[in-house]
């Protein structure tokens, strides 16, 4: 299977030597804010605290995956100026993203969103440099009988909306707001990896999980099946995504890189209630050989190296406290609450 490369830059913020010499200075602190899905998802982990224990609830125990989130400023009065005292945040799964996005058929009902959207508590961090959305809208995707379509995640990762409100779609997927929007889903869906993303179905497939895809995504099915190594495809009906108490660690240092939730996954027969940690950006750490083919991708090797996600130069945060996930090839942190520094 092909892999086409992706480069995301992360910008690290420092202060100046002159400005940490100087008495009486320091740095104020940032507002609240996420790590944008136009750059990079989230890679998280799932980790079951309530709810069915067996069933298609419980599914998500213990998987990593990738989740895209967006922060931005609603409009004020509706006159398409930004109301700057409130910060609006919209989260949506990489599942979820592929789904809105054609792969499968979902209902058009324009009162289902495909992304949760909530609102920070306050405009900066607090105390403990915690920004904290207590409550977000939940988001659900109603399956229907159909089938899925002909791909897997697109090209675009997740990423920018277009321009013009909730639901609108770009490109990129519904991680980003356009001017003014929470974002829907675009080619690519919230939270997906770029090229090769998060699941979906091949031509004429059942949908689901398949093998990695591209730069860690889920990978699609192939034709007619669920993927190679894949989940059987999910239940029709409802699926829904109820995010609460989601706080995310923000200094200037640190700048939005971790995060930690609780949510519950329901389908109509059942509940199930996760803990969910995420490291920003995403980094692979699977290890890559030449491919003869001097057009061809580098071949994975099945094999990994955790200096990946520690070197400094992997755009994560070197005070962070991370491992490479050998189950997807990814950098996740290695704690199960935030912030986990070494």
């Amino acid at each position: 299977m092909k892999r086409r490369w992706l480069v995301w830059m992360a910008g690290l913020a420092a202060l100046s030597p002159l400005a940490a010499m100087s008495p009486g200075c320091s740095q104020p602190k940032p507002e609240c804010t996420v790590g944008t899905a136009i750059v990079s998802p989230y890679v998280t982990k799932f980790t079951r605290v309530g709810g069915d224990a067996e069933g298609p609830c419980a599914r998500k125990e213990g998987t990593v995956e990738l989740v895209g989130m967006q922060m931005y400023n609603p409009d004020e009065n509706g006159d398409q100026l930004p109301d700057v005292e409130t910060k609006l945040v919209a989260i949506q799964t990489a599942e979820f993203g592929d789904w809105y996005r054609g792969g499968a058929t979902i209902d058009p009902n324009p009162d289902l969103n495909a992304f949760a959207i909530g609102a920070f508590a306050s405009i900066g961090p607090d105390a403990n440099d915690i920004c904290t959305v207590p409550t977000l809208d939940p988001a659900e995707v109603v399956l229907m009988p159909g089938g899925a379509g002909e791909g897997g995640a697109g090209e675009g990762g997740a990423g920018g909306a277009g321009e013009g409100g909730a639901g609108g779609a770009g490109e990129g997927g519904a991680g980003g707001a356009g001017e003014g929007g929470a974002g829907g889903a675009g080619e690519g869906g919230a939270g997906g990896a770029g090229e090769g993303g998060a699941g979906g179905a091949g031509e004429g497939g059942a949908g689901g999980a398949g093998g990695a895809g591209g730069e860690g995504g889920a990978g699609g099915a192939g034709e007619g099946g669920a993927g190679e190594g894949g989940a059987p495809a999910p239940a029709l009906g409802s699926h829904k995504l109820e995010w609460r108490n989601l706080r995310v660690y923000v200094t200037p240092a640190n700048l939005a890189n971790q995060f930690e939730a609780e949510v519950t996954y329901s389908e109509e027969s059942c509940s199930t209630t996760y803990k969910v940690v995420g490291l920003w950006p995403m980094r692979d750490c699977q290890i890559y050989t030449p491919n003869p083919d001097p057009e061809g991708d580098p071949i994975p090797t099945g094999k990994f190296d955790n200096d990946k996600c520690t070197n400094p130069n992997s755009g994560i945060s070197p005070d962070l406290k991370v491992k490479c996930d050998t189950t997807v090839g990814l950098c996740v942190l290695d704690a199960d609450s935030i912030p986990a520094f070494r």
